[in-house]
């Protein structure tokens, strides 16, 4: 082990690396963090106006929420191992836009469901299949999307007129009696709700 550098030996430890964020998202040397243990420093530098990347991300993955596919299709990766963007000039306006609007994920949704490209009817076109089959320029709606367990149980009680939509109070836990949303109620690993089992709910919320 003698061929190893010293500050590669754990007895023999290097500098201490200082607190800022990566040098890969910043232009120039990123700037030291002075104030407390520097977690406010690195949110403000992860939502700054100079790191578009941030929004960029956050845009896509409500993109694909709604599309069922991202206008990157590689919503983990942005590197250069990722996809390309189908619609770049699309995913800057809607970077820029919610960050003027405040980073309001209420107002980025309104944006997408309110355009025309959202609308868009479902009906098949042979002319623009063979062009683009998997419809990455967006002529047609998206077929089916499976909803999560959370959505499909809403849905089910909504349908059947027993879904209950009265706000706040404590949460329940999740059994065939407490007709609430998920979001309002608790579910546990010993004794999960069966129905939201079935459909890869997580253990507990």
């Amino acid at each position: 082990m003698s061929g190893l550098p010293s500050a590669g030996k754990a007895s023999s430890p290097g500098e201490v690396a200082p607190r800022r964020n990566l040098s890969i998202l910043c232009e120039g040397e990123p700037a030291r963090f002075t104030k407390g243990s520097g977690r406010l420093e690195l949110a403000e530098s992860i939502v700054s106006p100079a790191n578009p990347l941030t929004a960029r991300v956050i845009v896509n993955r409500i993109w694909k929420m709604h599309f069922g596919q991202g206008i990157v299709r590689t919503p983990s990766n942005f590197g250069q191992l990722g996809g390309r963007p189908t619609h770049p000039e699309l995913l800057d306006y809607l970077a820029s836009q919610f960050v003027e609007k405040g980073w309001s994920v209420k107002a980025l949704h309104r944006e997408i469901l309110l355009s025309a490209t959202y609308q868009l009817s479902a009906d098949y076109n042979g002319a623009n299949a063979a062009k683009d089959p998997e419809n990455r320029l967006l002529w047609r709606a998206n077929l089916r999307q499976r909803l999560d367990a959370e959505e499909l149980r809403d849905s089910l009680l909504a349908v059947a007129g027993k879904l209950d939509l009265d706000m706040y109070g404590p949460a329940a836990p999740l059994t065939d009696s407490n007709r609430r949303p998920p979001s309002m109620g608790m579910s546990g690993a010993t004794q999960p709700d069966r129905m939201l089992s079935l459909f890869e709910f997580p253990e507990s919320k």
